[in-house]
């Protein structure tokens, strides 16, 4: 049924997009002629339309193989046409749908390496990138480039020898770039509003997860960073963790005689706040710059939902509180001291979040 689906949506796309030779074509003509009994060369009909420019005459010829020789070579290397043609478009999500499914398919074809890292390499194409007067690619959306690691990734680990993993090595390189490049925009995005352990979290994800980019450099700078944020958060133990990992682990670092130097001044039984223990003021109820598909990676940067009590959520106000529901309140237990109220939090609206740029255009 998807399969069907998927092959109604692909002659869809090319109705919309035909022309030239190809306008009017009737997509639902029967193939006839010598080609209608000859699965080789309904195929290479296919291909010759294909070469020629014509899509959706091609589509036609490579779906009758599919349709009917489906236990054919060319059946298989109809599908493969298909995704080519999509790719050519430059249908990128489109082609790294059918380049899957061809694999899927066909795992042990002798063109399944290709299609593989074609996956991949539909996605990297998809990736945000810079054009002149617009915000910044590493500000835009970056789920295109964490589907193309993802799949390069899963190419290299798969066909180690193909050879086209070199290339797609350097593409998962570049993916790593672009990703640590869009953390440090989120953790400078939060230091600038004095949220601490958002901050902090983000700088550690950057450090554990792309510290061997630019040489190690960012795995130092990143531990620095959050070791100053958890500083400015009043988290002493959380902050003598992160500097003696930066002088554990960086140790030609320039920073590392300014670490040992804070290590001197902070008590070594300094508490460690764990993430359960992490108090939501003042970051729960300020604006966090949260792009599309992506979800808070430390709990310093949980969402106005999760506000504590008595933290009205952003945008609305609290006039008065609400009465609990009538009938006799459950007994406290006995083996546990009662919770201290939340303080009165400010009832006025935060300040609004810069939206994330968009990724159209560029």
């Amino acid at each position: 049924m998807r399969a069907t689906t998927a092959r109604a949506l692909v002659l869809f796309a090319l109705c919309a997009c035909a022309g030239g030779k190809d306008a009017g074509v009737d997509i639902t003509k029967p193939i006839t002629g010598a080609e209608a009994s000859n699965a080789a060369k309904a195929y290479e009909k296919g291909m010759q339309e294909k070469k020629d420019q014509n899509p959706i005459e091609a589509t036609r010829f490579f779906e009758y193989v599919r349709n009917n020789f489906p236990y054919s070579q060319y059946a298989s290397l109809s599908q493969l046409a298909i995704a080519d043609m999509a790719f050519e478009r430059e249908d990128w999500g489109l082609a790294a749908t059918q380049y899957q499914e061809f694999v899927k398919s066909h795992p042990s074809h002798p063109r399944a390496d290709f299609a593989s890292f074609r996956v991949g390499q539909a996605y990297f194409n998809d990736r945000p990138s810079n054009v002149f007067l617009l915000p910044p690619s590493y500000e835009k959306d970056q789920a295109p480039v964490r589907q193309a690691l993802e799949a390069l990734n899963r190419f290299v680990n798969t066909y180690p020898k193909s050879e086209f993993a070199p290339k797609a090595r350097e593409m998962v390189n570049d993916c790593r770039e672009a990703l640590a490049a869009h953390e440090a925009f989120v953790a400078d995005f939060y230091w600038r509003r004095e949220q601490w352990r958002g901050a902090a979290g983000r700088y550690m994800t950057l450090a554990d997860t792309y510290g061997d980019l630019r040489a190690g450099r960012t795995h130092a700078e990143a531990l620095w960073r959050a070791a100053q944020a958890y500083n400015n958060a009043k988290d002493p133990g959380d902050a003598r963790k992160v500097l003696q990992r930066l002088v554990q682990e960086a140790p030609q670092d320039p920073r590392r005689k300014d670490a040992e130097a804070l290590l001197k001044q902070i008590p070594a039984n300094a508490p460690v706040t764990s993430p359960l223990e992490q108090k939501p003021q003042p970051e729960a109820n300020e604006a966090r710059p949260i792009t599309p598909r992506e979800l808070p990676s430390t709990p310093g940067e949980r969402s106005q939902s999760e506000s504590g009590p008595g933290v009205p959520p952003a945008g609305q106000e609290s006039q008065q509180p609400v009465a609990p529901p009538e009938g006799p309140s459950p007994a406290r237990p006995t083996n546990q001291p009662a919770p201290n109220p939340a303080p009165p939090q400010n009832p006025l609206s935060p300040p609004p979040t810069p939206p994330l740029a968009p990724s159209g255009g560029g």
